[in-house]
């Protein structure tokens, strides 16, 4: 046990690095200059001198907090021609002219030359381990970047959304079984009924159904003042906040007409996954032998399917939880 733990862990490092390399060469392949995007300069702001200033100084600054100041990997091969510091250039259209123009007036053998140049600080490094919390922190350390819209650190956007997200997945998850699994073992008891076929064809449609068309034809019709406005469009309290004085509970009242259309896109497609692990699961226990010895035993059906039966096909429902939990934070 102890040399099958010692393997996977040392499995884990190298897949982290792996998968760490693949996710960072990714993003700085991606169409788009992340520096121009984060870059705001104002209309009208004087001359046209002034403007190109403020412009190269915001350039410095945010190639700099965002670690595009530096060379991209812990090593680079390049020719004899190249000199190894034209990371430092930060337009990538200068960077290309400069580097013909430097190879083209140096020696055409050196060109044919390899060299490999090492650098300790780079953006890989920069990226994953930060640079000591000066401008960042790296993402193992939880700090995953900046906003190109908001320019907030994007883990206090996720913070601020993680408590809504996880209350959604929660209710969603709790609904989802309490409704499922009645629904599954109603089905088992009367497998191949009006019911069970009847609720299979209902669950696996509304299982069909996209999640945001879903959630577009909710709000077009209980969120609609000309269809039916029974419910908020959007947020999750008034938009003049709660009372000063609202205590917890009318905290609850107020914000829940905001979350009964998010809860049921969460959790209708869940019903079709769950019911029917839960029919499968059960017709398979009331087909075993120590079933059929408790009906034998002249036992009542409801005896034997909700003391003897439920208990042990309840055990895949329970395994399958960790799967639904991280389908529905995924939506």
């Amino acid at each position: 046990m102890r040399s099958y733990i010692l393997r996977r862990l040392l499995l884990f490092i190298p897949t982290l690095f792996i998968i760490s390399l693949l996710s960072f060469s990714i993003s700085i392949n991606a169409p788009g200059d992340p520096v121009e995007r984060m870059m705001t300069v104002s209309q009208g702001s004087g001359e046209m001198l002034s403007q190109n200033i403020i412009q190269h100084e915001q350039r410095q600054y945010w190639m700099h907090h965002l670690g595009l100041d530096l060379p991209v990997f812990y090593f680079s091969l390049h020719s004899l021609a190249e000199p190894d510091t034209l990371y430092k250039i930060s337009n990538k259209y200068e960077r290309k002219i400069i580097t013909s123009n430097i190879i083209a007036s140096q020696s055409k053998w050196k060109r044919y030359v390899p060299v490999i140049s090492f650098h300790a600080n780079n953006q890989f490094h920069h990226w994953l381990f930060g640079d000591g919390g000066i401008t960042s922190r790296g993402i193992l350390r939880g700090d995953f970047g900046t906003s190109y819209l908001t320019k907030q650190p994007i883990s206090e956007v996720i913070g601020e959304k993680m408590g809504w997200s996880l209350l959604f997945s929660l209710i969603s998850i709790v609904l989802a079984y309490l409704i499922a699994i009645p629904v599954g073992i109603k089905a088992a008891a009367k497998k191949d009924s009006r019911f069970d076929r009847s609720t299979s064809v209902v669950f696996f449609l509304l299982y069909s159904l996209p999640a945001f068309w879903v959630a577009t034809l909710l709000l077009m019709t209980f969120a609609n003042t000309d269809v039916l406005k029974m419910f908020p469009a959007s947020g999750v309290k008034p938009v003049s906040g709660y009372p000063i004085d609202a205590g917890f509970f009318e905290k609850i009242k107020l914000s829940l007409p905001y979350l009964i259309l998010p809860t049921i896109c969460y959790t209708y497609s869940s019903f079709a996954f769950l019911s029917r692990v839960m029919r499968v699961s059960l017709i398979e226990i009331l087909s075993q032998d120590y079933i059929r010895t408790a009906r034998a035993k002249g036992l009542p059906e409801t005896l034997v399917l909700w003391k003897h039966a439920l208990r042990n096909s309840l055990l895949p429902i329970i395994t399958v939880f960790a799967n639904i939990f991280l389908y529905i934070i995924e939506r």
